[in-house]
């Protein structure tokens, strides 16, 4: 039978002494019961408690009822916590980024036990800083997006306090230490009574069970505090288990269901957020009965749309519950619903856009700009007098003990948030006629068309809601509309090349490129593949990391390809009949390419670097690619680049090239690198295998990198931009060259300069612009003119070739303006090109064609008859 979560929690189950029944229940007499409500598994010290703690079979009781030894604040419970832990031998670590840079199937940080997997060759592994660890783990999650702000306890972003142990038995601990630790902070540093305290049975797994294993829930009052998950099980089938060597605790301890349990605010965000809900409500205006508000809270975590079947029978309850209409409860408590989304919408931009990530229309980032415009969304419907902006940076001054890195990018992150406000009030204005037109048709809106709607347009489904209900119709959105958007794009989806060579028992490539500079070397062939030559060791290099390949001969036969596939490397010659399995040959690399691709490569990670001190820190490498004709750099960033902008990265490169920095090329333990240098050195995503090479150019820029690289910037010896555009929402690609390419750049620069100023007759370049526009606006003018002619003389319409020979007659030459813009010989290159509305490099020939135009139009028009 196929594992599934459902057949293994019946498993287990039967046999809950092994897996479920620990030391301290023992020792401290815990009860084991099944709900009569769900019929779950739990533990308690009451022997008169007939269900278990998760709602909606227990209510919000800690709510105005706390029963901790006092309460905590969000830094003070962290401090606590940490505190704790190191006691108990703990390392306490800092946080990872949001935005995963070591996992390239994830776009971000769903939980602490994320920090330390690696995935190799589709294997998961660990790599952990030390052993047993704490760490305060900032976690994104996009499937709750509608419960946010509604069920009092919901985040799109939240801290959890990851507590992990590697090893068992061999290192770490397992199940009986965990759950006493467990018991320990609970009761005695919060103050929690023990008979408070349910432990919920559960099993947690993998999606493919590759990991699994048997969770403990700890509850109190209504509330999950805590999830222990026992990672010690594996199936290499699906069908079959077996134990894992090394058993893994992973703790999610809820920093922010601590911190609310102790307070026992109506809603988490009061007691999360220190003084800036306090802000938002003291600018919002919203009137409130503050006893049917808390009476509402005390059962909000039975809306829950996740669990609701019937959302609307939910609601009435819970109005009868308040003693209210649904209409009345409704008015009272979504404003206040709407406050607390913006305020959790926004922290999570917050830690988001300061590690890196950015609103837009592809990847990640599409789930950051459905919470930007949920959020604004928001604002604009209960006309809230604040911005994001302000929140974001209320919530940073109150986090920065713990995450001091927050305020210091806050600058750059408001910028950011202001960029996107005003895309979206330009898609207000824009859209409303759109939704219009939709309206009259129909008023039935399928979830396709909604996704349409808002992924073609970035139309939300409130301002559909809002023009419907100002159009007299009434629209129904699904409530999970936000999640199934939001779902589509949490993982990054990558296909594998399939290859057609049979690489069965042929050991991998000794890569030659990382250990000498000699471009000739003797190598033997190990075998042959139709025109692909595999040797045992090889100099060429593979095209790979964006890198094209090396090109030179074996034995005289031209090598035009280079393929790397898994850890071995295939040569492709264009004659292989001379050559012949187990021969010794002589090979040699084109020093002159591989000179060029390595200025190319090592100038890609300076022009990085140049743009990341020029933009801002949010820059982060998108993709890229290194020919020996230009390389290409994308970069995440909001808006297409300035000239100005262009210049200072260019001139910063150039700057970082001629300070001669060293280089130091070195392969050391992922673990290590990661410490040191942090995860700024996966700008080309995720390094596979335990060792990873790190490209440091000292205080510049730091890369885990495959590819060849020069041991000095000097050796770069110049950079030139030649190009910037958007490729996409949020991506924009800096084309560049390097080394000698440049003076080829130059040279055909200079080529195409007199080229223009030999067809406008014109010395100076930088007036080239106003006489191009002359020439422009003569060639059009008079394109006009002519255009009726043909037609007129098979119609033999003497009237009408008389018209234009006067038209032609009174029109004169316009002359050229002198224009107060002033050009350098780049700039005025690319105002031509505006002008004339074609690439740089057709210039010459279009200022041709328009000058033999006009006279062409003049010569015709005087001859007709």
């Amino acid at each position: 039978m196929m594992l599934t979560k459902p057949t293994l929690k019946k498993e287990f189950a039967k046999d809950w002494k092994k897996h479920y029944q620990v030391e301290l229940f023992k020792n401290e007499g815990f009860i084991r019961k099944t709900c009569q409500s769900c019929n779950k598994n739990f533990w308690t010290l009451d022997e008169n408690r007939t269900t278990c703690a998760d709602p909606p079979c227990q209510n919000y009781d800690f709510i105005n009822n706390t029963v901790t030894k006092k309460k905590f604040d969000y830094i003070e419970m962290w401090n606590v916590f940490e505190k704790f832990f190191k006691k108990e031998g703990h390392t306490s670590i800092p946080r990872y980024p949001v935005v995963d840079r070591w996992r390239p199937d994830l776009f971000f940080t769903m939980a602490s036990i994320q920090d330390f997997q690696r995935l190799e060759n589709g294997n998961m592994s660990f790599e952990y800083p030390a052993n047993p660890l704490v760490v305060p783990q900032t976690c994104l999650r996009f499937n709750d997006i509608p419960n946010v702000g509604v069920t009092g306890r919901h985040l799109t972003s939240f801290v959890m306090a990851g507590q992990h142990a590697f090893g068992s038995p061999k290192t770490g601990y397992f199940k009986d230490e965990c759950i006493n630790l467990n018991f320990k902070f609970l009761t005695k540093e919060m103050g929690i009574p023990k008979e408070q305290l349910v432990y919920s049975e559960d099993v947690w797994a993998m999606n493919d069970f590759s990991a699994f294993g048997p969770s403990m829930e700890t509850f109190s009052m209504g509330l999950e505090l805590v999830n222990s998950v026992f990672m010690q099980f594996q199936s290499p089938d699906g069908i079959n288990r077996k134990e894992l060597d090394l058993k893994v605790i992973d703790v999610g301890w809820g920093l922010e269901r601590l911190v609310w349990f102790s307070n026992g605010t109506p809603a988490s965000y009061d007691s999360l957020y220190g003084p800036v809900t306090k802000k938002m409500k003291a600018l919002s205006n919203i009137q409130i009965d503050q006893k049917a508000f808390d009476k509402y809270s005390s059962i909000a975590g039975n809306l829950n749309l996740d669990e609701v079947d019937d959302m609307e029978k939910a609601r009435r309850d819970a109005a009868k519950h308040v003693g209210l209409t649904v209409k009345e409860m409704n008015n009272m408590v979504e404003p206040m619903q709407a406050l607390y989304a913006v305020a959790d919408h926004t922290r999570t931009l917050l830690f988001a856009i300061a590690d890196g990530g950015i609103p837009s229309n592809v990847g990640g980032g599409y789930n950051l700009r459905i919470l930007t415009r949920r959020a604004l969304n928001f604002i604009n419907k209960y006309n809230f007098d604040f911005k994001m902006e302000d929140i974001a940076k209320w919530h940073a001054n109150y986090l920065k003990p713990m995450f001091p890195e927050l305020k210091e990018n806050i600058k750059n992150v408001q910028k950011i948030i202001s960029i996107e406000t005003q895309k979206y009030l330009e898609t207000q204005k824009r859209s409303k006629k759109l939704i219009k037109s939709f309206i009259i048709k129909t008023d039935k809106f399928s979830e396709e068309k909604l996704s349409e709607f808002y992924e073609s347009h970035g139309i939300t489904p409130e301002l559909i809601e809002k023009v419907a209900k100002d159009e007299g119709k009434e629209v129904h959105i699904p409530g999970d509309f936000y999640v199934s958007l939001a779902a589509k794009h949490e993982k990054e989806v990558k296909t594998k090349k399939k290859t057609t060579f049979d690489l069965k028992n042929i050991p991998q490539t000794i890569k030659l490129f990382y250990e000498t500079d000699n471009l000739t070397f003797n190598a033997k062939i190990i075998d042959i593949q139709n025109s692909w030559i595999i040797l045992d060791k090889t100099q060429f290099y593979a095209t790979s990391g964006g890198q094209d390949h090396d090109t030179g001969n074996i034995n005289n036969q031209e090598v035009i390809d280079v393929i790397k596939v898994d850890n071995i490397i295939l040569h492709k010659v264009k004659d292989a009949s001379k050559l012949k399995i187990n021969r010794e040959v002589k090979c040699n690399v084109n020093e002159t390419r591989r000179k060029t691709l390595t200025q190319m490569h090592t100038g890609t990670h300076v022009v990085g670097a140049a743009a990341r001190t020029i933009l801002g820190t949010h820059i982060w490498q998108a993709g890229a690619a290194k020919t020996v004709e230009k390389s290409r750099l994308d970069i995440t960033h909001y808006n297409n680049l300035t000239d100005d902008e262009i210049k200072k990265i260019e001139d910063l490169a150039n700057k970082i090239i001629q300070q001669k920095v060293p280089i130091d090329i070195n392969e050391i333990p992922r673990n290590k690198a990661e410490s040191k240098y942090g995860f700024i050195i996966y700008q080309g995503g995720g390094s596979p295998g335990k060792l990873v090479r790190i490209i440091n150019i000292k205080n510049i820029d730091v890369q885990a990198c495959g590819g060849t690289h020069v041991k000095n910037t000097y050796d770069i010896e110049n950079i030139k931009i030649i190009g910037s555009r958007k490729i996409q929402d949020g991506v924009i690609r800096l084309e560049f060259v390097a080394g000698n390419v440049v003076q080829k750049i130059e040279n055909k620069k200079e080529e195409l300069i007199a080229q223009i100023l030999n067809e406008l007759n014109i010395t100076d370049i930088t007036s080239a612009p106003t006489q191009a526009r002359t020439i422009f606006k003569n060639w059009k003018e008079l394109k006009k003119i002519y255009g009726p002619l043909q037609f007129f003389i098979r119609q033999k319409n003497k009237d009408g070739i008389l018209n234009i020979k006067e038209k032609l007659s009174a029109f004169k030459d316009i002359s050229p303006i002198n224009e107060t813009k002033t050009y350098n010989n780049e700039s005025a290159i690319k105002e031509l090109a505006s002008i004339l509305k074609v690439q740089e490099e057709h210039i010459p020939k279009t200022i041709k064609r328009f000058k033999e135009e006009i006279e062409k139009f003049k010569d015709e028009i005087k001859k007709a008859n």
